[in-house]
């Protein structure tokens, strides 16, 4: 009798998970959708709508619930959870929106896509590079070694993005200017982040490699000392720097397979 007690026991607590996964399944089929400019797409219940303000609770639940709010200049859509979607964007030039409805709703499809599916290792590639190369170059004057890591993110504005069309979800967007625009907008914001990242990272790895002492060559004649003191310095840049392009386009041929055998 115990024993059986026992098992109902844990039979209880092994199955209540699972009611607690099916009562959150169903509370997320009736949350509402916000679709915003920016191509973010938010589950949320929404609240209220004032004249310039939508007022919703966030899809995760806290103690105290929190209602948040959203300017409706930064939505384009809402959608509910009876599938009704109610379009909040409108066409009017004198407050800013200069794109039509179709046009705003394929930047926004252009951003979502570049958002989740752009990819590019060069930038920090080559942002490493500088940063770690500026104080091997700047190394009798390393106050000046972070200026060529600081302006390098600034060369993603200038290269051509190109769209990988193998993932984008609907080619026929494509023949929209303002979804590629969309598209480009993310593309470069991203490159620039990943070329700002690599290239702090290589000028700390740089700066930390020319912090190194080196007690052996203290007694040595002065100009002696910083000559092998870049040789050595620069021989691990240009290790750092081939291991990170080997790296890389070794990623690029597996992911270049992976794609031919799918």
């Amino acid at each position: 009798m115990i024993f059986r007690k026992i098992l109902l026991f844990f039979a209880f607590f092994i199955t209540l998970p699972a009611f607690g996964q099916i009562s959150t399944t169903a509370d997320t089929t009736r949350l509402d959708t916000i679709f915003f400019l920016n191509g973010e797409v938010r589950a949320v219940k929404i609240v209220d709508t004032v004249y310039h303000l939508i007022r919703f609770l966030p899809e995760k639940r806290r103690k105290k619930p929190h209602v948040l709010d959203v300017e409706k200049d930064r939505v384009f859509s809402v959608k509910l959870s009876n599938g009704q979607e109610h379009l909040v964007y409108f066409h009017d030039t004198t407050v800013g929106n200069v794109f039509s409805v179709l046009e705003a709703k394929m930047f926004m499809l252009g951003e979502r896509e570049a958002d989740q599916h752009y990819r590019n290792k060069w930038p920090f590639i080559f942002g490493f590079s500088v940063g770690s190369a500026s104080p091997l170059l700047f190394a009798n004057a390393l106050a000046f070694s972070p200026i060529a890591p600081a302006v390098t993110p600034l060369y993603t504005l200038i290269p051509y993005i190109k769209i990988d069309t193998t993932k984008i979800s609907n080619k026929n967007y494509l023949q929209y200017d303002t979804y590629l625009m969309g598209y480009e907008k993310v593309a470069r914001k991203k490159n620039f982040i990943h070329a700002m990242i690599g290239a702090g990272t290589g000028l700390g790895i740089g700066l930390g490699t020319m912090a190194i002492p080196d007690k052996t060559w203290k007694n040595k004649d002065i100009m002696i000392y910083h000559e092998k003191k870049i040789n050595l310095i620069y021989a691990v840049w240009s290790a750092e720097v081939g291991t990170a392009i080997i790296v890389s386009v070794l990623a690029h041929l597996k992911h270049k397979r992976k794609k031919s055998d799918n």
